[in-house]
């Protein structure tokens, strides 16, 4: 845990030092933001209350995509014996690293429609978003988003020491691609994502807020076509409409959204039925 509270500090310095000089929003403050102090809150609540739990995460998870039968065949994927837990490490990497990008780019998509969005709106409600709104995810969307998607990673069989590997480039990625910089990596745009490339999926406009879906791998935007990212112009105009500007409310914010949506509709007194 002390290496984590390094990783925030050193990210709080390192992201806050860069946006004084390369800023994508100059106006936007570049250390203590407006949302700073919920994403903290948000990451406290992911890293210290389910980082312990997360194994059982995954097992319920498990549960839910492979009936209680097939999960006895599975022991022995779990046990590091399927064929491509075999892989030499560096391989598995890219592999996972691919299939997870796929399986969060659908996944992604799935939270802005319907019944999801309302706990996606969360994470879209940031006003300044900065490196730390990588943290503000609403715990059921934590929950559908991290734990579903590495069950099916470890239901194709993949060791866990390569998920291990990947955490540290996980952690750098969503820092970055929320951080207040302008850098849209030139010719490679379409190879990574930048901070320009995903700062437009969180402008309010919901048209624009449907773009730019990949987590790591824009390509995959640009198959499917949801890319967003016009030359010379600069996403600014954060947030999502109706949710709550304060952490608690926002944690009740997706259910009190749905119990309204899915509330009777009652007829006036003495309207006929």
């Amino acid at each position: 845990m002390p290496s984590a509270f390094l990783m925030i500090a050193v990210a709080f310095v390192a992201y806050g030092a860069m946006a004084r000089l390369w800023a994508c929003n100059p106006d936007q403050r570049a250390f203590f933001t407006r949302d700073l102090a919920d994403d903290i809150l948000y990451w406290a609540l992911t890293a210290l209350v389910f980082a312990g739990t997360s194994q059982a995460m995954v097992k319920l998870a498990l549960g839910v995509l492979a009936p209680w039968h097939v999960l006895a065949a599975l022991a022995q994927v779990h046990a590091g014996e399927a064929p491509v837990a075999h892989w030499p490490l560096a391989i598995q990497i890219v592999a996972v690293l691919l299939v997870f990008d796929l399986i969060q780019y659908w996944a992604h998509r799935a939270f802005h429609a319907g019944a999801l969005w309302p706990f996606h709106a969360i994470h879209h409600s940031a006003i300044d978003v900065g490196w730390s709104t990588g943290f503000r995810f609403h715990p059921v969307n934590y929950v559908l988003y991290v734990a579903a998607v590495t069950a099916l990673i470890r239901l194709m069989g993949f060791s866990d020491r390569v998920l291990l590997a990947i955490a540290p480039f996980n952690f750098v990625m969503s820092t970055l691609v929320h951080a207040n910089l302008d850098w849209s990596f030139g010719p490679l745009r379409y190879v990574l994502a930048s901070p320009v490339f995903h700062r437009w999926h969180h402008v309010r406009d919901p048209a624009v807020q449907g773009r730019n879906f990949a987590p790591t791998f824009p390509v995959l935007d640009l198959i499917f076509g949801t890319f967003h990212m016009p030359r010379g112009e600069t996403p600014r105009d954060y947030g999502a409409d109706g949710v709550p500007t304060h952490f608690l409310a926002q944690l009740a914010y997706p259910f009190v959204a749905l119990a309204r949506r899915w509330a009777p509709v009652r007829k006036p007194a003495g309207e006929m039925a």
